[in-house]
């Protein structure tokens, strides 16, 4: 019960931060309850309703059902946050729980993001989790939130030293179509430190090999994702040349994992990933801000367990 009760706490919290890993950001949820089968596409699923009214705290929290909680340890070869590079070679520590919760799916996700560099690149504690709901047949809401901090200074996604802030965080909501093997995709995302706001829509399937493999536990899961960010305050509440830094761009993120799990117990991935953005490259950002290139290709790899 205070395990459920802490997830569910964090859930509340915490929301995305869209990074060089693919997570539960855009999947349907697994372990929410749906209408039946023969109910009409548009009819409204009233779990959540019914879950409240049962004034029963074990249909509530979901303590009897299904859940998953993993914890992983990750490497990619380049640090990608929102289509730009933040970090070279980059360790990740990470502890995810997902279950049902109001009739719907509670998640969470803990995560250290540790570029090998922290002299040159800032290390992030990030803290996201929310709520999915089925809210009828084909189509899921999620509701969220984040928590990140920063062990320097940085401007947007994580850019380090010329200054910024070392706490920020997010708020979303987004909708994912139930309907297609693709998982189609759409989000409204706002960072209040940044005065930030993104849009992104893609697609995030995942697909079973055992058919033509013929290995129990082989997938393939992937996730494409076309952003745009305004940000009033690019630089938080460091003022550049006397002037908080309005910027805003587009980019596109794409990332492929094999993965295997092994007896419901072990999870390991190997994966390939490639981002761009038009926000120029080198030193010419406001005041010589160096953007990075803007173009990345990595690779990534990790083992997790799964209790």
């Amino acid at each position: 019960m205070k395990k459920t009760l802490a997830c569910i706490f964090a859930s509340t919290l915490a929301a995305v931060s869209l990074s060089a890993r693919i997570n539960g950001f855009g999947a349907a949820q697994e372990f929410g309850t749906t209408p039946p089968q023969d109910a009409p596409w548009y009819e409204p699923n009233t779990q959540t309703w019914d879950s409240f009214t049962s004034f029963d705290e074990r249909v509530i929290f979901g303590l009897d059902a299904e859940r998953s909680t993993m914890l992983q340890i990750e490497f990619y070869s380049t640090g990608v946050l929102e289509g730009r590079k933040v970090g070279g070679e980059t360790l990740v520590a990470s502890f995810q729980d997902r279950s049902l919760f109001f009739g719907g799916e509670g998640y969470m996700d803990l995560s250290y993001f540790a570029p090998v560099n922290p002299s040159k690149y800032a290390q992030q504690a990030c803290f996201y989790g929310g709520w999915k709901y089925n809210i009828i047949k084909y189509l899921d809401i999620d509701l969220g939130g984040s928590v990140i901090y920063t062990t320097k200074k940085v401007m947007g996604p994580g850019i380090a030293g010329y200054g910024g802030d070392t706490w920020h965080g997010d708020v979303y909501v987004g909708f994912i179509g139930d309907f297609l093997w693709l998982s189609p995709f759409a989000y409204f995302d706002y960072d209040p430190t940044y005065d930030s706001k993104k849009f992104l829509a893609g697609f995030a399937p995942r697909v079973s090999l055992y058919e033509l493999t013929k290995i129990k536990g082989l997938s393939l899961e992937s996730q494409l994702t076309f952003g745009y960010v305004k940000a009033n305050r690019f630089s938080g509440h460091q003022k550049i040349d006397g002037h908080y830094w309005s910027n805003d761009y587009g980019y596109i993120q794409a990332e492929v994992n094999l993965v295997y799990v092994f007896k419901k117990s072990w999870r390991t991935f190997i994966g390939v990933g490639w981002a761009c953005h038009n926000d120029g490259k080198g030193k010419v950002g406001q005041g010589g801000v160096d953007m990075g290139p803007d173009q990345m290709v990595w690779g990534s790899c990790g083992i997790g367990y799964i209790f």
